[in-house]
């Protein structure tokens, strides 16, 4: 199988690396970017031919396409992708905006394409052990959902001016957008559930330069009835990610920084348990089973875990969140 590659920065790197692991051989690659040192970067690096349009990429006739743009640009090449038939693999969220996704869904079920929105957090062992303490019975019914999130965005990419990143401008789908849509779908994922509303209020509080706001507070209700305490923030120094979950039997906590683990206490035992990662574990292991599946997706006509339609649902939940911002109300999903 071919692939194309559109993005040549972290993610679009990353992306090369894990089609190599998973055994795709060099000369089946294509990377796009319009930036000239970074077609040379991946050129010397990794034995790739680079090109700068997507046009060309294209006619080289794919089998699939993986998108690894800021989030602003992911609908475009979405729909160029389907279009031409090919499979589509893509960065969160699927896109800043609801334009497109109807053709989108359309043109992968009349194509039987596989159209899959990324997320690797479920292929972290740490979720995956936790997915397995939520659906157990001894657990209960989870009622509380809470999550914290935050890091000082100059240390995402300390190589360049985080002024010049997408990652300081929400038009480009920044603004921890793609944190945001990251974390939830792997919370959509843990609890089968959507959130139906929320309360969120948006602030400016460091001396960052930012074309939005560095710290979000969010309180939403969940279909099934669980409420939901969200924060996240470019501004913690020293890096955050904690996820809890309550129900009357125990509790249910998940640490994804500093190597990570996952806990939980059951009032029946009154003890904790701990489960940290096997000592081999490394982070860039969840990104290259997370490709994987979707090889074998494309290979063997399988189901991709996140479908199109809960992507679409984390849009939608982007835009209330924003909508909630600007009119300081409650707004439905």
């Amino acid at each position: 199988m071919k692939f194309v590659i559109v993005g040549g920065g972290s993610m679009g790197k990353r992306r090369i690396r894990c089609l190599l692991a998973n055994e795709v051989p060099a000369q089946d690659i294509r990377s796009v970017d319009t930036r000239e040192d970074r077609r040379q970067e991946i050129g010397e690096q990794y034995g790739v031919e680079t090109l700068s349009d997507f046009d060309t990429a294209l006619a080289w006739d794919p089998d699939a396409v993986i998108i690894s743009v800021p989030g602003s640009l992911h609908m475009q090449f979405c729909l160029a992708a389907a279009r031409a038939r090919k499979h589509v693999f893509c960065e969160v969220p699927l896109s800043t905006s609801l334009d497109g996704t109807d053709e989108l869904m359309r043109l992968a079920e009349q194509h039987r394409l596989v159209v899959a929105p990324g997320c690797q957090r479920p292929f972290h062992p740490l979720a995956e052990q936790c997915k397995r303490w939520i659906e157990d019975p001894a657990f209960g019914r989870t009622m509380m959902y809470q999550h914290t999130a935050g890091s000082w965005l100059p240390d995402w990419h300390p190589h360049e001016d985080y002024r010049k990143f997408y990652a300081s401008d929400r038009s480009k789908g920044g603004g921890n957008l793609d944190v945001i849509a990251q974390e939830l779908t792997l919370a959509y994922w843990l609890l089968d559930d959507r959130i139906d509303s929320v309360f969120c209020r948006g602030s400016h509080l460091s001396s960052l330069d930012l074309n939005c706001d560095d710290c979000l507070q969010m309180i939403g209700s969940m279909r099934g009835g669980i409420a939901a305490t969200m924060q996240y923030d470019l501004m913690n120094r020293a890096g955050i990610n904690e996820l809890r979950f309550l129900s009357e039997k125990g509790v249910i906590e998940l640490n994804a920084k500093s190597g990570g683990q996952v806990c939980r206490y059951l009032a029946a035992s009154k003890q904790w348990e701990v489960v940290k990662p096997p000592a081999d574990f490394q982070g860039e292991h969840c990104y290259i089973d997370e490709i994987k599946s979707f090889l074998d997706c494309v290979r063997n006509g399988g189901q991709w875990f996140n479908a199109l339609s809960t992507a679409v649902d984390v849009v939608k939940f982007l835009l209330a969140m924003q909508q909630s911002i600007a009119d300081q109300s409650k707004v439905n999903v």
